[in-house]
């Protein structure tokens, strides 16, 4: 299968995972402490399927609200409360608009070293820009991700 295809299926994937996960509601005590609250078990419960001390789960609780908790550290305790622990990475707009952006960015930042770029009218600039982006999408050189896009990137896609 081509690198194209399976780029374009893996951003489907992805696409679909973060449209499903704008609905999660974020628990304000963390996952843990909501899980647990929510089977009524006690930190000693908890702490004795996992095979650790009370404390232990409180720590891993304050962790979790802090950002610092393990991976590990989530599964286990998920998996000691009966539940699964879910991890994703997900875009914030769908793929193809970030590699857009992206292409964008580049191709201005690319507009820089063009020689007399800066002397032809908007329309060729423009016109230079949007080639420029579509060849980079269409491409996508190792330097691609080399340029970071401003914040507030227009979204024209």
């Amino acid at each position: 299968m081509g690198d194209f295809i399976h780029r374009r299926r893996l951003a489907r994937i992805l696409d679909q995972a973060a449209k499903r996960s704008e609905d999660w509601p974020q628990p304000e005590g963390g996952w843990i402490a909501t899980m647990r609250r929510a089977l009524g078990m006690s930190a000693d419960q908890v702490a004795q399927r996992k095979g650790v001390s009370r404390n232990a789960v409180y720590q891993a609780e304050r962790s979790e609200k802090e950002g610092a908790v393990s991976l590990k550290q989530m599964e286990r305790l998920a998996e000691a409360m009966g539940g699964r622990f879910v991890y994703a990475i997900v875009p914030k707009e769908p793929v193809e608009r970030l590699k857009y952006h992206q292409a964008a960015a580049t191709a201005r930042h690319l507009a820089l070293d063009e020689p007399a770029f800066a002397t032809w009218s908007s329309e060729d600039q423009e016109d230079w820009i949007d080639d420029k982006t579509a060849e980079l999408l269409h491409d996508m050189p190792p330097s691609f991700w080399a340029y970071k896009p401003p914040k507030s990137e227009p979204s024209d896609i």
